[in-house]
C-alpha cells in the first residue's frame, strides 16, 4: 500500500542519513587519531548511538556479545599497551551494528589495514610513530564500512 512504501521510503532516508552522520563522525575521528592520537568519548557515543538503529534496522537484533567481548578483549590489549582505550570502545561501538559473519571480516580488515598503517608509518612518520604510537582510528573506521558493505 501508499502507507508502507512512504514508511520504507522515510526509514531508508533516516538510515542513509544516519550512515552519513556516521560516516563524518569516523572522518573526524580518523582526523583526531591521526592529528593527537586521540578518540573523543563523546564521538564513540555517538557512534554507539547511531549503531543501535543501524543494527535494528538492518538485523532486528544488536550484536551485544561482540561489543562485550571486544570490551573484554580490549582491556587486556589496552593493558598491555598494543590498543588504545578509545580504539577498543570506537571497535565495540560499531561491532554492535554488525552480524556474527561481518565480524570476522571486520576484524581481518582492520588488522590488514592497521599492518598497511604501521608499514607506512615507519617508512615515512618513523618519529611520529615511535613518539606517540600508530593510529587505528583510520583502520577501524574503513575496515567497519568495508565489512558492511563488502558482506
Amino acid at each position: 500500500s501508499t502507507l508502507t512504501f512512504i514508511t520504507r521510503n522515510v526509514m531508508t532516508n533516516l538510515m542513509n542519513g544516519i550512515y552519513l552522520i556516521m560516516l563524518i563522525m569516523l572522518l573526524w575521528i580518523t582526523y583526531t587519531d591521526i592529528r593527537s592520537r586521540t578518540i573523543s568519548n563523546k564521538a564513540v557515543v555517538a557512534i554507539f548511538v547511531m549503531s543501535i538503529p543501524i543494527a535494528l534496522y538492518h538485523h532486528n537484533t544488536i550484536n551485544i556479545l561482540a561489543a562485550l567481548s571486544f570490551l573484554t578483549l580490549g582491556f587486556i590489549l589496552f593493558n598491555f599497551n598494543i590498543l588504545g582505550a578509545g580504539d577498543v570502545k570506537l571497535i565495540s561501538a560499531l561491532s554492535l551494528s554488525l552480524t556474527p559473519q561481518q565480524i570476522w571480516p571486520f576484524l581481518w580488515l582492520i588488522s590488514v589495514l592497521g599492518g598497511l598503517i604501521v608499514f607506512i608509518g615507519f617508512l615515512f612518520f618513523r618519529r611520529s610513530i615511535r613518539q606517540s604510537g600508530v593510529p587505528y582510528g583510520p583502520a577501524i573506521a574503513v575496515g567497519f564500512f568495508l565489512a558492511c558493505f563488502i558482506t
